[in-house]
């Protein structure tokens, strides 16, 4: 599965080869009932990581990823659910055309876990191709992927950008790079 997972990508960086530009923003935000504002989570309560992005032109291609770490909280619990969701676990969920193969009309958006166990550091990635449609300009900012997790204990956490094969780094199917606006850090409070 992770073989198909690095040809798929490899396709990616060999579509679309072409345009310059770097104006696709990538933000996160907290929701659900442990988002206590925008930098404070509830210790013990499910919460939203939602990643939110604009693009400023067509996308056939993206690989990225996220890494959880922290030097006090060990680990955290990732909300298992059945329905929807785009990993094994289900509880990454895609919003506005990343749910499905809508955008990313080759692969869909896929989503594998190398390192998604809930014992801190954990590492996921991202990574999409599209052969007719892509992403397209996209101005206003939108929810795309929302990260479903509780964090059991008080603590800070931190949300950045991680290495994903094969690029290394984020990175859209022309070799334009995303603007990443992290690394997030979140206070977890009782």
């Amino acid at each position: 599965m992770f073989r198909n997972f690095i040809v798929t990508i490899a396709l990616i960086l060999v579509l679309a080869w072409a345009g310059i530009g770097n104006a696709s923003t990538f933000t996160l935000k907290l929701s659900g009932a442990g988002a206590i504002n925008d930098s404070t989570i509830k210790a013990g309560e499910k919460v939203s990581i939602d990643v939110y992005a604009t693009n400023d032109k067509v996308r056939t291609g993206l690989t990225a990823g996220f890494k959880f770490i922290s030097t006090d909280i060990k680990k955290i619990i990732h909300v298992a659910d059945s329905v929807g969701g785009l990993n094994e676990t289900g509880n990454v969920k895609g919003h506005n055309g990343w749910q499905d193969k809508s955008i990313f009309d080759f692969t869909g958006l896929k989503v594998p876990e190398a390192d998604w166990d809930g014992n801190l550091p954990d590492i996921i990635g991202f990574g999409g191709a599209a052969l007719k449609k892509g992403w397209q300009l996209q101005e206003e900012e939108l929810k795309m992927i929302s990260i479903e997790i509780i964090v059991p204990t008080t603590g800070t956490i931190v949300v950045d950008s991680s290495f994903w094969p094969p690029a290394g780094y984020w990175k859209f199917g022309n070799g334009d790079k995303p603007v990443w606006d992290g690394p997030y850090k979140f206070k977890v409070v009782k």
